[in-house]
């Protein structure tokens, strides 16, 4: 039975589809070669198949190898990941996400005051693609 493609990845799902987004298609040995820890083979091929369910991935035979793709773009599984995260833990606010981050030292009020300018300019130079988000009460 498929997996719905909501579902959330786990850290060492994540770092096999890095992989996959960064390199490009790649088989499960190339994939473990890549990641440079002691994985075992039939841990990552298990990981592809259940990634291939959840439908992050697809795979082709060539010769007698499995070669797996990403078939989900990495902002797409980011913002999956973001949806899930706001929901779960910051009853859907950015900004609480936001200032959990300032709190935290995760990122400067410097490094936020350039990303608003980012933002703004972005905001000035295209259309918007999807409604903002606003903060519950």
């Amino acid at each position: 039975m498929s997996r719905p493609l909501n579902e959330a990845l786990t850290p060492r799902e994540a770092q096999i589809m890095e992989c996959l987004w960064r390199s490009g298609p790649a088989t499960a040995e190339e994939i473990r070669v890549a990641l440079a820890d002691d994985a075992h083979d039939s841990s990552i091929r298990t990981l592809l198949r259940v990634l291939g369910d959840k439908g992050y991935v697809q795979h082709h035979l060539r010769g007698k190898a499995y070669v797996y793709e990403a078939i989900v773009p990495r902002a797409s599984a980011q913002s999956q990941a973001t949806d899930s995260l706001l929901k779960r833990l910051f009853r859907g606010s950015a900004a609480d996400l936001v200032l959990r981050l300032l709190e935290d030292e995760e990122i400067s009020p410097e490094e936020l005051q350039r990303l608003a300018d980012q933002a703004r300019h972005a905001a000035e130079t295209t259309e918007p693609t999807r409604p903002r988000r606003r903060k519950k009460s």
